[in-house]
This record gives structure tokens, C-alpha cells and sequence, in this order.
């Protein structure tokens, strides 16, 4: 018997129809990773939990699990890596008005591109969200012109060497490179480790990594790189804020008429989650 035939142009054309709204968190940038984070952790302790009351195949069960541990770490980075254009997009659209200098030429986003991304008239979100942030050195070129006083190159690093600042973020360079080895292994290899993805970490790790293999990680590998991203991740909402705060200062008092001081405290402190203060008003989030 002739298999059925599927209408694929019908099935497959509806898919991006089928979506919920966003989570409440997603207004802030470190709930919004907070969220999608424990969603993914806790996709894996649901399906641990209940298998573990019913009979299963030890084999077979195992070999799921690490598979899904493989899509869980997947989903982890890449919340780790929305929240950094969430981050850098919110700097952009606080920062971009007023200043006349050159900091936004380090996005190269091609205009095609850049103007199916601005129909919510975002200027921050339609350069940022059309680009990959993950790779270290490359997130930080971005963040230090963003964040950099009028006319200079900047002195800020998301991911800085043991010389540069701030101080607080150092020593994550090395670490964070290696997540985002383990995520490009993983979204473009399904996780086979080839040569060249072992010659990478090899580097990075210091010692032997065999090719090819297939990723094969624990539940426990899964937590040690959440504990990472989730500090990581609360670390910088902390810097990038307070050198936000810090750049909108020295703008306010080169022109007072850019902004009112009190209000852009407000804004940064309900976006960060944190206290702000710009141009000696301090003000808490609500």
C-alpha cells in the first residue's frame, strides 16, 4: 500500500504559528536568562524524577538521558548568549541618543538583515539580535564601544584578560570560551567532537581530547555549567549596570539637558534590578 501523501507545504508553513507569549520575566534581561535557565534544568530533573518511578531499560534509559543532557547544556548557553544581546541591546538603546561619536560602527549587520529586525523601532535590538555573541573576544569589542567615554576606545571588558577591567569579571575569558566550544560541538556537530572542535578545547582545557567522539555529558556537567552562567551571568548585569550608570553620568554632566538624571536612575535600577545611580541620584528598582 502507497504511503499517505503529507502536504507538507500546509504542515510545515504553520509551525511558526505555533507560539505562547513570552514570560514575564523577559522584560529584564537576567530574569529573562534566570527563567529560561531553570526551565531547561528542571526539563531534566522532571524527566530524571518520574522515569525513576516506573520500570525502564537501564540501557536505553541511560542513553536518553545523556542525550538529554546534551540539549539541556544546548539550551542553557544559548539563554546565556540572548541574555548578552538582551544586555547589549538595552545599553545601545539608553546610550545611542546621546553620543555623536563612532561606537555603534562595530556592528556590521548587513541593512537587509538589520531591517527585518526593526519593525518594533528598537534601534538596540535591531543591531544586536541579527548577530552571534558567542565568542568572547568578539562581545567584548562590542560592549567596550558601547560602553566607552565620547571619543575613546573604552577600558570595559564583559569577559576581560587578568590586566584588564573591571577587576570582578576577570579569570571567566578561558571558562567562557570553553562553553561556547562545547555549544558550537553541540548546535552545529549533534554533538560529535571533530578534530578541529578537539584541537580547540585541547588548547583551552590544557590536556587530551580525543576526535572524533560524540559529547557525551553527565547530569552533573549539566549543574557545573549552570553554577557558571548563572553567576557569570549575575556578575555582569552588576558591571555592565554600574558602567552604564557610570557612562550616562559623565554624559549628563557634559549636557544636563540630555536627560533628567533621576528618571534614567529609575530606568537602569527596574532594568538591572539594582540600585543606580546617575549623576548623584540614587534610586532603587520597584
Amino acid at each position: 500500500m502507497p504511503k499517505p501523501a503529507i502536504n507538507f507545504d500546509t504542515y510545515l508553513k504553520r509551525i511558526p504559528s505555533h507560539s505562547i507569549d513570552l514570560p514575564q520575566e523577559s522584560e529584564v534581561p537576567c530574569y529573562h536568562y534566570r527563567r529560561s535557565a531553570n526551565d531547561a534544568w528542571n526539563l531534566l530533573v522532571y524527566i530524571e524524577r518520574n522515569l525513576a518511578e516506573v520500570s525502564v531499560y537501564r540501557v536505553s534509559y541511560d542513553a536518553h538521558m545523556h542525550r538529554l543532557a546534551t540539549m539541556v547544556l544546548l539550551g542553557m548557553v544559548e539563554a546565556f548568549e540572548r541574555f548578552l544581546k538582551q544586555l547589549a541591546a538595552e545599553c545601545i538603546n539608553h546610550v545611542a541618543r546621546c553620543t555623536s561619536d563612532d561606537r555603534l560602527d562595530v556592528f556590521s549587520a548587513k541593512g537587509s538583515v538589520m531591517a527585518a529586525h526593526f519593525s518594533s523601532g528598537n534601534l538596540g535590538r535591531s543591531l544586536c539580535e541579527p548577530l552571534a555573541w558567542c565568542d568572547c573576544d568578539e562581545t567584548n569589542k562590542r560592549f567596550r564601544r558601547i560602553l566607552a567615554d565620547p571619543f575613546t576606545q573604552g577600558e570595559f571588558y564583559v569577559f576581560p584578560s587578568h590586566t584588564q577591567n573591571p577587576s570582578g569579571l576577570r579569570d571567566r575569558h578561558e571558562l567562557m570560551s570553553i562553553v561556547w566550544q562545547l555549544r558550537h560541538t553541540v548546535a552545529h556537530n549533534m554533538g560529535v567532537v571533530t578534530p578541529s572542535d578537539a584541537l580547540k578545547l585541547r588548547l583551552l582545557v590544557k590536556g587530551i581530547v580525543e576526535s572524533p567522539r560524540l559529547l557525551w555529558p553527565t547530569k552533573g556537567d549539566v549543574w557545573y555549567v549552570k553554577l557558571f552562567l548563572d553567576e557569570t551571568a549575575e556578575l555582569l548585569n552588576r558591571e555592565v549596570g554600574a558602567r552604564l550608570a557610570a557612562l550616562l553620568t559623565t554624559l549628563h554632566q557634559t549636557d544636563p539637558t540630555l536627560f533628567q538624571a533621576d528618571v534614567k536612575a529609575q530606568e537602569l535600577a527596574d532594568l538591572f534590578k539594582t540600585p543606580a545611580t546617575v549623576d548623584g541620584h540614587l534610586r532603587n528598582p520597584l
